[in-house]
Formats: C-alpha cells, sequence, structure tokens
C-alpha cells in the first residue's frame, strides 16, 4: 500500500467507535492517475492537484465481503447516490464491482482502490457532461475514454463544446 498509495493510512479496528473503523480500514488521498499509461491532455485542469480522499471500512465478514469505500472529496450529491448511473449506493458508499461474484477474497485491496481512483476521473466527466453514465468496466486498464478528458476541459459554461461537439452518449462498457 506504502508505495501505491504513501498518503494512505490504516486504521485498527476499533469496537468502541461505533460504525467508522469498527472493523478496521483504510483513508487518505488516493494518487490522481496510477494507471499504466500518460495521463491524458488536460487532465491536470480536469482534476485539479488532489486524488480522491476516502475512507475504506472493511466489514467483520472481510475478506469473505468486500470492504465499503466512501468517497469524502469530492462527496457525491444526495441526488447523485440515487442514480446507477454514477456508481454512488444509497448512504455514499462507492459501486466499483458490478456484480455479486465480482469481489475476490484474496485480491489486493489496491486493486479496488485503483478503481476508485478511475471512479475519481469518471465521477469528473460526468460533472463535465461529457459523459451520461460511468462505464461498467472502469478506466484502469481501459484508455478509450482518455480523450473525453480534453473534452471536458474545453466546455464552455453553457453546456456545449468549444467546438460545437455533442455530448457523448455512447459510453464504451
Amino acid at each position: 500500500m506504502q508505495q501505491f498509495a504513501p498518503d494512505v493510512v490504516y486504521q485498527d479496528p476499533n469496537p468502541d467507535t461505533g460504525a467508522m473503523f469498527r472493523h478496521g480500514g483504510w483513508s487518505g488521498e488516493l494518487p490522481r492517475w496510477p494507471f499504466q499509461r500518460p495521463e491524458p491532455v488536460g487532465f491536470d485542469e480536469l482534476i485539479g492537484d488532489h486524488g480522491l480522499l476516502f475512507v475504506l471500512e472493511y466489514s467483520a465478514a472481510h475478506p469473505m465481503l468486500p470492504p465499503t469505500i466512501y468517497p469524502v472529496r469530492p462527496e457525491p450529491e444526495v441526488e447523485e447516490q440515487t442514480q446507477a448511473t454514477w456508481h454512488v449506493a444509497p448512504g455514499g458508499s462507492l459501486c466499483l464491482l458490478q456484480s455479486d461474484g465480482a469481489w475476490r477474497p484474496e485480491a489486493s485491496i489496491t486493486e479496488l482502490l485503483l478503481k476508485a481512483s478511475g471512479w475519481r476521473v469518471e465521477y469528473a466527466l460526468m460533472k463535465a457532461g461529457v459523459i451520461d453514465r460511468m462505464t461498467v468496466n472502469g478506466i484502469v486498464s481501459d484508455s478509450t475514454s482518455d480523450h473525453l478528458i480534453a473534452k471536458a476541459v474545453t466546455r464552455g459554461t453553457d453546456g456545449s463544446t468549444q467546438r460545437g461537439e455533442e455530448r457523448e452518449n455512447d459510453v464504451p462498457q
């Protein structure tokens, strides 16, 4: 974890804390672009100086059940928590696994945190209005949405792009 995200800190289990970190977890800031390809043009303008600030909580059933990840910054708005297109569950946790069988108990937690870093980028693309929904597989190893980052930073305040391009409705799955 230290190599992947040096700003992330392990939280020891503490049954006296109520729900937060009752069974342990992690918190901190994820890298902005930890993927195995160069940052796309416009990435700094779209994301800014910070990666996803998050809290990851283990359940008593971990590792048989995946941990729960809550974004702290940016924090999805309440209405975004009611729409599957944002990949946020009611209550604010991230939906990073698209099926019940997608979690592998032997998986490294950094695999899930990579997806959370990708969620941060797709969230910014959604907020910029260049995509209508987040991708099913995410952008961790799929570069087909990278070109949309430059498009997002060129969008005008009226919702159209400077080049007059249409909104991307067919996001790669």
